[in-house]
């Protein structure tokens, strides 16, 4: 009983006060001033859902039943227009490789919406559910790359979700500009006209090779520097005034980094 009581007692007790546990291939985004984190593996998969208010220093737990996704693992997650949308990171079975794999949380109404295919008849101009792929924002549109299948292999499809009209196209890479190709566990973040590819995994090698998408353009160019990051996946990667900062990742049957790489756009050079 008394393990009980000293559960029910958090609130007077500020040390008591309700927290994520330890994980790892979760996902976080910042949106309006809070820390919005989803999901993620423990033990097990988790599909509990939290907000961080960075100016109190709190943590809340917020509701994830209902519409809201299940256990995920290494999906991703980007904020647009007071709206968080979640994709992939199911876990791998025949059913989840048929579906498509995307949910949209709107933080006034705290409500989810699974984002079914417009209309059913397209169902095969959509994503399929994967993993360690990347997302991104530019304009109104999420944009995402990559990914693996689980024993199905690995993705170097490139889509594009528009959130006002929620239609999926398949971006088309020109024949002539090679790109990233096949690959997960790499990041994106999006710089001007931009985005920036980093690292990941291509089959079984680590990489440490930077890539640009032009949205003007719509081309790859790979973008060779003197020094840089050595190969990293699973590392996490933001944009901060001109520069993009590429934090942790590893290689497998190594420990983690904590390095912190930083690029910058207009020099082009990594310290």
């Amino acid at each position: 009983m008394k393990g009980k009581n000293a559960h029910c007692d958090w609130k007077s007790a500020p040390q008591k006060k309700p927290s994520p546990c330890d994980r790892y291939k979760h996902t976080c985004i910042i949106c309006r001033g809070f820390v919005y984190l989803y999901g993620g593996r423990n033990t097990t998969s988790l599909r509990d859902f939290w907000r961080y208010n960075i100016v109190k220093n709190e943590w809340e737990m917020l509701d994830c039943s209902g519409d809201g996704p299940e256990e995920l693992e290494e999906h991703s997650m980007v904020a647009y227009k007071g709206c968080l949308y979640i994709f992939g990171g199911m876990v791998d079975s025949a059913f989840t490789q048929a579906k498509t794999p995307l949910w949209m949380y709107d933080i006034d109404s705290a409500r989810w919406t699974e984002c079914r295919n417009v209309p059913a008849e397209t169902e095969s101009s959509a994503p399929t559910n994967r993993k360690g792929h990347s997302a991104v924002v530019y304009h109104s549109s999420m944009y995402i790359y990559g990914g693996y299948f689980g024993i199905r292999g690995i993705s170097q499809e490139f889509w594009t979700f528009h959130f006002d009209t929620r239609k999926w196209l398949c971006v088309p890479t020109p024949s002539h500009s090679a790109g990233p190709g096949p690959r997960h566990g790499h990041s994106a973040v999006v710089y001007h006209t931009g985005m920036y590819l980093f690292g990941g995994l291509m089959g079984l090698s680590e990489q440490k090779d930077l890539w640009k998408w032009d949205f003007v353009s719509s081309s790859w160019a790979n973008i060779r520097t003197s020094q840089g990051p050595p190969p990293a996946v699973g590392h996490a990667s933001v944009v901060f005034k001109d520069s993009m900062l590429i934090f942790g990742g590893g290689i497998s049957n190594s420990s983690p980094t904590d390095d912190l790489w930083n690029y910058h756009f207009h020099t082009q050079t990594w310290k």
